[in-house]
């Protein structure tokens, strides 16, 4: 009998909540406040919901940066300063993928299929967008997790 290799989704777990990110600045990067311990739970890839509403219409163009610092050591984020990712530098090693804002307000935008490493993560969001989240309460930014089984 032949096996298949079938997707295996996990639950979908909040990253990032209204109080990471109301009323954040653009063009600054946004730490959550807590880890992803994907060293214990394993998942070997992660599609990633961002929603946001802007002060005003965002610039042509307008993004956001997902990123994740792992802890390699398991005490040291890569996070491109002191290892501590209070205020972390983004890099191209820490950039995972690009959420496409465009000219808008209001965006529920996706990354899909993003590979993830069995170890602990914080997820940075860079805001690119010439404008400023709003002060309400509804911002989030979530993983849904995944992996392959074989049946």
């Amino acid at each position: 009998m032949a096996n298949e290799i079938l997707w295996l989704p996990k639950t979908v777990e909040t990253l990032m909540t209204a109080g990471d990110l109301n009323n954040q600045p653009d063009a600054t990067m946004l730490p959550a406040t807590a880890d992803y311990n994907n060293a214990s739970n394993k998942y070997r890839f992660g599609s990633f919901l961002f929603f946001g509403t802007f002060d005003a219409p965002c610039d042509a163009g307008a993004l956001a940066e997902l990123h994740l610092f792992y802890k390699l050591d398991g005490t040291n984020y890569g996070d491109g300063e002191d290892g501590d990712v209070a205020a972390p530098v983004g890099t191209g090693n820490s950039l995972h993928g690009l959420f496409q804002i465009g000219v808008t307000t209001v965006v529920y935008q996706q990354v899909l299929g993003v590979p993830l490493l069995p170890y602990a993560f914080r997820v940075g969001l860079k805001l690119a967008t010439g404008q400023d989240l709003t002060p309400v309460a509804t911002h989030f930014l979530k993983i849904a997790p995944s992996n392959e089984e074989i049946q």
